[in-house]
């Protein structure tokens, strides 16, 4: 006979505890950051997503419709919701052109550091998405370039630089500057607050008034 303790003994699988809608919907979205930002819009898979997410593939579509409908929600979203809350916030600072640029600076140049994977998503997926998803910062550069416009106006004083390229251009430094930050400094970069008053310092700069 034989001795039924020396038999290998089965060891049971614990299950994994049941996870929520919200649970799953953040996996997803995490995931698709990163893989958008990998491959860019193209080159990313809802397979690849799903399983950087440790999901079935059949979720992505139950919680957001498509590949499509994921990148806006991974991806734009996260833009156009700061972006309005900055618009909101910009119609309260002061007139002082100096304080203004580096109120703007501190407001978005923090967001896109710690968010540089969603410009890395959009960098790679340029010609593949839609380019006016992006509607928050369409908005911004249209609302800003009138409020500059006013100001000048107002003070009676005449543009160097046109503001319609003036904002733009100010929020391509800022994001240049995140996405080619290893480039600029190999051996790393200066402390976050120079370089914030850096860059707020040459977006005043560029939009001091002509001299006449």
């Amino acid at each position: 006979m034989h001795d039924i303790s020396d038999r290998p003994q089965a060891v049971a699988t614990p299950r994994r505890a049941r996870r929520s809608t919200a649970e799953i919907r953040a996996l997803i979205l995490d995931a698709a950051r990163a893989i958008f930002a990998e491959r860019g819009f193209a080159g990313a898979t809802t397979r690849h997503i799903a399983a950087r997410a440790e999901v079935a593939e059949p979720l992505i579509f139950n919680n957001f419709g498509s590949k499509e409908a994921l990148f806006t929600e991974a991806v734009t979203e996260p833009f156009n919701a700061r972006f309005r809350e900055f618009l909101t916030y910009s119609d309260t600072l002061p007139p002082d052109r100096e304080e203004r640029s580096m109120r703007f600076v501190q407001a978005l140049y923090p967001f896109l550091r710690h968010h540089a994977d969603l410009l890395l998503a959009m960098v790679k997926s340029r010609g593949d998405v839609d380019s006016a998803a992006i509607h928050g910062l369409d908005d911004y550069f249209t609302r800003a370039v009138g409020r500059v416009r006013s100001q000048y106006e107002e003070a009676g004083l005449e543009f160097d630089v046109p503001p319609e390229l003036m904002v733009r251009y100010g929020f391509g430094m800022l994001a240049g500057s995140v996405l080619l930050g290893d480039w600029f400094f190999p051996e790393g970069g200066p402390d976050t607050d120079v370089e914030e008053s850096v860059l707020a310092r040459l977006l005043f700069k560029a939009s001091a008034p002509k001299q006449v």
